[in-house]
């Protein structure tokens, strides 16, 4: 092959492995939107049809990259193009290589989610009955994000090997399948904590109101991937009055003051409005204070000139080293605190305590569609658990899917 497309290829490759890690975190970005994220899928897909259209040296190109580098967005790129060519000896060259890490796994997960369900044919029936327990938990992730449902099926991986057993655990929540409440109620004493929290999280996605807020609760105070799950989950399952007891109880614990800064944001109570106002004035809480007050107003902070410019010492130290709480906050404005007050000062009115917003509107069914339509990632995803948990037998819509990707010709994934 000449050097010069050699080259292109190689771009190709490289191209499209940083763009997944973009995607990646877009999909969970408190400044994108869906039509930003399908523009970036645009760019992701064009460079991945160039691999396709390069056939055997697309390929060499993908798996060199990952043999060189191993990171998820070579990860990504591999695993979609042994996928989409059903080449027995390319999966298991993938699949093989991310037995042991979380971060490859994911990638290959995403890939199933990026690859059309016709294509995916045989191969997601060959890994629910594979006799590796990492293949059957890849095969459910696959269900698991394109909403399919492996019917009968699923009730065998209730008792699977814990780490698929609690991705079972997760599938049944998020397709809605009220009819496995007894069996995930069950799962609530699982000695396996994921499994225990996949089983709360679940029960409360498929209406018990009973048991699961009360499990939810071991997790939801961490602030962690999981805790701010079972946050979400929480807040929205328990009734107002629990729900506020249990903000209420972390006033005053400054080790729970950003979890209760992130809960006043899910709850969207105004009530907690002022409290919101106040920890604007701490640089740790600013962002997710912000973050939350926009929440439950509906005001985007920079578009209504409501946010500033960051503090000098805040600037400086997340240019050297940025941690988890960091990361999540980093695209979200500084919020100008006076201004905000005179904003919540005019508007307060249009609010009633004791009541639910998102985005200045109550919970009720069409603004929440209207917020899942328009809104940004995290606003979107706050929407569709709220659908799903007002209609417990219904699926939970998955933000991150590719717009391509529909229930319509998912039904291909569980062809043999």
């Amino acid at each position: 092959m000449p050097r010069v497309i050699e080259h292109i290829i190689d771009q190709h490759a490289g191209d499209a492995a940083f763009l997944w890690l973009q995607r990646d975190e877009a999909t969970d970005a408190p400044h994108h939107r869906r039509k930003e994220l399908d523009r970036l899928d645009e760019r992701l897909e064009a460079h991945i049809d160039g691999l396709r259209v390069a056939g055997e040296w697309g390929w060499r190109a993908a798996e060199a990259a990952f043999e060189q580098y191993g990171e998820p967005g070579e990860a990504f790129v591999a695993a979609v193009l042994a996928f989409e060519n059903h080449s027995e000896r390319r999966i298991a060259r993938v699949l093989n290589s991310i037995a042991s890490s979380a971060e490859l796994s994911r990638a290959v997960i995403a890939a199933l989610g990026w690859v059309e369900p016709s294509l995916l044919r045989g191969t997601v029936q060959a890994l629910l009955g594979d006799s590796d327990p990492q293949k059957r938990l890849l095969g459910l992730a696959a269900c698991s994000v394109h909403r399919v449902d492996p019917a009968a099926r699923l009730v065998e991986f209730l008792d699977d090997a814990a780490p698929t057993r609690a991705r079972a655990l997760r599938l049944v929540g998020e397709l809605g399948r009220a009819d496995l409440l007894p069996e995930i109620r069950r799962a609530l004493r699982d000695p396996d904590d994921s499994c225990r929290f996949w089983a709360a999280w679940s029960a409360a996605l498929v209406g018990d109101r009973r048991d699961a807020p009360q499990a939810l609760c071991e997790q939801a105070g961490t602030d962690n991937r999981l805790g701010r799950k079972g946050l979400q989950v929480l807040l929205s399952a328990m009734d107002t009055e629990s729900a506020l007891a249990w903000l209420n109880n972390m006033r005053g614990d400054p080790s729970k003051a950003r979890l209760l800064a992130a809960g006043a944001g899910v709850f969207g109570d105004p009530s907690f409005v002022p409290w919101l106002l106040t920890q604007m004035r701490d640089s740790k809480l600013a962002r997710v204070a912000g973050e939350s007050f926009s929440m439950i107003s509906g005001v985007e902070l920079e578009t209504e000139g409501l946010a500033t410019s960051a503090p000098n010492a805040v600037e400086h130290s997340e240019d050297e080293d940025i941690d988890d709480e960091t990361h999540r906050d980093y695209y979200l404005p500084w919020p100008d605190r006076s201004k905000i007050i005179q904003w919540w000062r005019q508007n307060e009115a249009n609010f009633s305590r004791g009541n639910r917003y998102l985005l200045g509107r109550q919970l009720a069914a069409g603004n929440l569609e209207a917020v899942f339509a328009t809104g940004a990632q995290r606003q979107r995803r706050a929407a569709a658990l709220e659908m799903a948990l007002a209609t417990p037998r219904a699926p939970l819509a998955n933000c991150s899917l590719r717009t391509i990707s529909s229930a319509a010709n998912a039904g291909w994934l569980l062809s043999a």
